[in-house]
């Protein structure tokens, strides 16, 4: 294989943001404390703080995860009124420190029970899921005398260093500023791993997701897990920066403008919805001081603005316009990357060390096993009693006029589907029971009829979330980057470079997928099934769109994907000359029903075969021809 080399990448100094914060913690009290800002400043400056923080929290959960949540507010409520209850002289009277630990446990916990409901809501009724609960804390828990102090409020007393209380504004404005950094490099870490990786695959296609070996139902969880922890630290800091809180500080609206910082801002930019957290923050100030006090409520109508005008012209919001300005202006400059080659040449890989060992097995030996399937949408069969068998080092073509059940099959075997009846063997295990994730995990893959990416992300990106299994280290890990996560992270990266490479994408590494052509795609798509070296590949019509001269590369891509690379195929397919050339055996569905299987050549002359494609069957003479 002829390498193809990677274009220099510059490399960036990267200070950790832990470190960033011990530095900005013991250097600016004394700074502040010298009147670089008025403590009424310094409360707006903690404020937007929050703010930020609540942001991100949000971005975690809309931008990286894509699930909707109009109550998050709520959850930094939680984080202010914990807080309060555990440092208060009249309840717990803990240290400032075990208040913020709460406030991120018992944000956590409650995002956690609110999640719950998006396992199976999705669009405008998990919206009125988490609209309810923004009523429920604002209306109701909220004014509870032991949660919120009733009509008085809750009062959080000032942390402490030593034995000396932080009793200014701009004193506590340092501990809001170094949560602030601290907070966005847990984010940084997040989307660095395969825990963000994740979260994107989720929000790109949930079947696409459980497909690379991603339990959709656990890291769905964790998205409003994590992002209700992250809000909780945002609501210790307005608790104590303001002293007394009150139910009303966290009404329903409050959680409304949060989602239009992050829209405005753009969803799944960092630094987008910071400055967007900020921006929003200071804003109704900066006009009373501009334009007087007969002004307030102007601030309102600017978001209402900016909030029409990134929906109608730049949907990414602030971040995605200045990306697209910097994306254009640098195809001015560079012109026109070369094309990637349509016949790549694929990098025999090994199993990843982090992905269970697949069973040896000889030529000949039963890969995959599926009897007697049977799968019903009310009152149609889809498939009706189907059989077939892939054996090790062959490729299998699956053939049948629209509506004949391919598909449906095809998700029955990978889990996207659970029959009615059947039994279903990959390397003799039974899977008939386990989801799909489970089934990539013991060595099957597969690719997409619509192109199985995560589109919004590059290239190189969409490699490394085909390797989620490939890097099992914890959330812990995943968050602060210490343990064996940098250890998966080298191996899963230097894999994805190997196979760009291959596939002769240098060029193309950081494009987002959504710009490369259709027949490119599918060659990514491919590279994604293959990276983890699993031993059955099903590829669902991968030659649709694809011009006579790509399908031509493809048959030859598939030959060497069995020749070369020893992987097994099953291959679902309408170019019967692709699956004629190709095809070591093929299978033919009708109805639901497997008709014929056979030699390839021999099984498409068959009447009952012709008689499924043409609707009529052959004259002795044609049948003799």
């Amino acid at each position: 294989m002829t390498a193809v080399s990677r274009p220099a990448r510059t490399r960036r100094l990267r200070v950790p943001g832990i470190l960033i914060a011990l530095v900005l913690a013991a250097v600016l009290p004394p700074t502040l404390g010298a009147a670089v800002l008025s403590d009424s400043n310094a409360l707006l400056a903690s404020a937007a703080c929050a703010f930020a923080i609540a942001a991100i929290s949000l971005n975690m959960l809309m931008g990286y995860a894509g699930q909707i949540s109009l109550g998050q507010f709520a959850f930094v409520g939680v984080g202010a009124f914990t807080t309060g209850i555990v440092t208060s002289p009249e309840q717990l009277r803990l240290p400032w420190l075990a208040g913020l630990a709460a406030s991120v446990v018992v944000g956590g916990l409650i995002a956690f029970l609110v999640g719950l409901p998006a396992l199976r809501l999705r669009g405008l009724y998990l919206a009125v899921v988490t609209v309810s609960v923004a009523y429920v804390g604002w209306l109701s828990l909220f004014r509870v005398e032991a949660i919120g102090g009733g009509s008085a409020g809750k009062v959080t007393p000032n942390p402490y260093i030593g034995d000396e209380p932080i009793t200014s504004d701009t004193g506590f404005l340092a501990i809001a500023a170094v949560l602030l950094i601290l907070v966005w490099q847990v984010d940084v870490n997040l989307t660095r791993s395969r825990l963000g990786r994740a979260f994107q695959a989720v929000k790109a296609d949930e079947q696409v997701a459980a497909s690379f070996g991603i339990d959709v139902t656990r890291y769905k969880l964790l998205a409003f897990t994590i992002s209700g922890a992250v809000a909780g630290i945002a609501g210790s800091i307005i608790g104590t920066a303001y002293g007394t809180v009150t139910a009303s500080t966290f009404d329903y609206a409050r959680s409304l403008l949060l989602v239009v910082i992050v829209v405005i801002g753009g969803l799944g930019s960092r630094w987008g919805v910071v400055s967007a957290a900020i921006f929003a923050t200071l804003l109704p100030n900066t006009l009373v001081w501009i334009f007087g006090p007969g002004i307030r409520g102007l601030d309102l109508v600017i978001n209402a603005a900016l909030l029409m005008y990134t929906l109608a012209q730049h949907p990414g919001g602030f971040a995605g316009a200045i990306e697209h300005f910097v994306e254009k202006r640098r195809q001015r400059k560079g012109g026109a990357a070369p094309l990637p080659p349509t016949r790549p040449n694929l990098p025999a890989l090994t199993r990843p060390v982090g992905m269970p060992a697949i069973p040896k097995t000889r030529a000949g030996t039963a890969v995959l096993t599926a009897t007697g399937v049977s799968v019903r949408f009310g009152g149609l069969q889809a498939v009706d009693s189907a059989s077939l068998r892939v054996d090790r080092g062959t490729i299998v073509g699956l053939m049948g006029p629209n509506g004949a059940g391919k598909t449906t099959m095809f998700n029955a075997i990978t889990g996207a589907l659970t029959p009615d009846t059947g039994r279903i063997e990959l390397l003799g295990v039974d899977v008939s029971a386990l989801p799909t994730h489970r089934r990539t995990a013991l060595g099957m893959s597969r690719t997409f009829q619509l192109i199985g990416l995560a589109k919004g992300q590059s290239v190189y990106e969409n490699l490394l979330i085909a390797q989620h299994l490939a890097a099992p280290y914890g959330v812990l890990s995943a968050l602060t980057t210490i343990g064996p996560s940098r250890f998966y992270e080298r191996d899963v990266r230097a894999r994805a470079d190997e196979v760009i490479d291959g596939l002769g994408f240098g060029r193309y590494r950081d494009t987002q997928v959504a710009r490369l052509s259709h027949g490119q795609q599918r060659i990514v798509e491919i590279g994604c099934a293959l990276v983890t070296s699993p031993e059955l590949v099903m590829l669902d019509e991968p030659s649709a769109g694809m011009s006579p001269a790509a399908a031509e590369d493809l048959a030859a891509t598939l030959r060497d994907m069995r020749d070369v690379l020893g992987r097994t195929i099953l291959l679902i397919e309408h170019n019967v000359p692709l699956v004629l050339d190709v095809s070591d055996e093929l299978y033919v569905m009708d109805a639901g029903r497997v008709i014929a299987n056979g030699e390839p050549v021999e099984v498409v002359t068959r009447p009952e075969v012709v008689t499924a494609y043409l609707g009529v069957a052959p004259s002795r003479e044609e049948a003799r021809v």
